[in-house]
């Protein structure tokens, strides 16, 4: 009977550790990345970004969006291609060919993506940027979703 006891206490704390790494944000997958979205896993914590935090990160936001809205609307179009091409049955090779026509403009976009998260990171604490707190840029960089088609 005690072994028994014994050996349902040791299971239990198995899977009760892997619950609570799973809930600090450090989840399964390898380097210790959870499945969220970016600063998904400091959104709860002291970590967190205060509300005037938030307000100067929209704004920024909303001026990178402004600035760059052509080249954001190019962007969403040709991944817009690359969804339908998919849900179409196309090869990969073509979807590739498809979302190649969006790196010109990527690469374009990528200084002011770096001037956006400095002008971020200025805004934030030390703690906040070491917790992965950082918002990603509007429009994000190129490459969506691995694994397979988006979820229903």
């Amino acid at each position: 009977m005690r072994k028994r006891l014994l050996a349902f206490a040791a299971v239990a704390v198995a899977v009760s550790a892997h619950a609570a790494d799973a809930q600090r944000g450090r989840g399964t997958f390898p380097g210790g990345r959870g499945g969220g979205p970016p600063g998904a896993r400091c959104a709860q914590s002291a970590d967190s970004l205060t509300d005037a935090q938030k307000g100067q990160v929209k704004v920024l936001a909303d001026a990178f969006t402004n600035a760059h809205k052509s080249s954001l609307d190019s962007l969403r179009a040709i991944m817009e291609a690359a969804r339908a091409a998919r849900e179409a049955g196309k090869t990969p090779e073509e979807i590739r060919a498809i979302m190649e026509t969006g790196r010109p403009i990527n690469e374009a976009l990528a200084p002011a993506r770096r001037e956006y998260m400095k002008a971020v990171e200025q805004i934030l604490t030390p703690a906040q940027i070491a917790a992965g707190c950082i918002p990603p840029p509007p429009g994000g960089p190129m490459g969506g979703r691995r694994g397979g088609p988006p979820p229903n």
